[in-house]
C-alpha cells in the first residue's frame, strides 16, 4: 500500500511573512533545515552535533509552534515559520556578516509541485539560486533527499544552469538520520533519491 502524504501543500509565495534574526549570540557552525517538519531530523543531528547551532524553517505556522514547544529548552536551535525562500537571506545573511559558517543547508522531502504551472513555487528553482548567489559562501553544502524522482530529475537540470554545478549523489540517509516520511518510504519499497551540491 502506497504512504499516504500527510501534511498539506502549501503555496509558499501566498505566504509573505517577513522574519529577521541576529544571530546566536557565538560563532558555532550553523546546519540548517529546510521544512522541519515534526523536527525529528533536526533533533537527532543537534545530538550528533551538539557544538553547532540550528536554523529550521517550517512553512506552515501551527507545526513551527509545535517545533518551537519541542526545542524551547535548546538555545542552539531555532524555528521560523512562513516561506524559506523569501526570508533566506534576511535570516542567514546576519549570521555571517556576525562570523558564523553555514555548513549544511538540508532540504529533506520538499513537496514536489508536479504540475507546470506550480514549479515555481519549488525552493530549489532558477530565481533562488541566482539570488543566494552574490552573497552566501560557496562552501556551504545543499543536501537534497526526495522520493520523487521527476522532482530529482529537474532539479539536476536547474543546477547545471547555475552556479550550484559541483553534485555528489549518495545513497544512504543523510548522517544516518532517516526522517519519518523517508522510514515509510523505504518501509514501501520505494527508491529515494540524493544529492549534495555546492557553487
Amino acid at each position: 500500500m502506497a504512504t499516504k502524504r500527510v501534511r498539506n501543500h502549501v503555496n509558499p509565495l501566498s505566504i509573505l511573512k517577513e522574519h529577521t534574526f541576529e544571530g546566536f549570540g557565538n560563532n558555532n557552525p550553523i546546519f540548517i533545515d529546510v521544512g522541519a517538519y515534526k523536527g525529528e531530523f533536526i533533533e537527532a543531528l543537534a545530538e550528533k552535533f551538539p557544538d553547532h547551532n540550528f536554523i529550521c524553517f517550517e512553512i506552515r505556522t501551527p507545526i513551527a509552534k509545535n517545533l518551537v514547544k519541542k526545542f524551547q529548552d535548546k538555545d542552539n536551535i531555532v524555528v521560523f515559520d512562513g516561506d524559506a525562500g523569501r526570508n533566506f537571506q534576511k535570516i542567514l545573511e546576519p549570521c555571517l556578516q556576525k562570523g558564523h559558517k553555514i555548513e549544511k543547508i538540508f532540504i529533506n522531502f520538499p513537496d514536489p509541485w508536479l504540475k507546470d504551472r506550480h514549479k515555481k513555487r519549488r525552493f530549489i528553482n532558477k530565481d533562488f539560486l541566482a539570488s543566494i548567489t552574490p552573497w552566501l559562501p560557496k562552501s556551504v553544502e545543499f543536501v537534497f533527499q526526495t522520493d520523487q524522482e521527476s522532482l530529482f530529475t529537474e532539479t539536476l537540470e536547474i543546477l547545471k544552469e547555475s552556479p550550484y554545478t559541483n553534485i555528489t549523489f549518495f545513497d544512504t540517509s543523510a548522517y544516518g538520520i532517516p526522517t519519518d516520511w523517508e522510514s515509510a518510504k523505504l518501509k514501501n519499497g520505494d527508491k529515494i533519491y540524493r544529492m549534495i551540491f555546492t557553487a
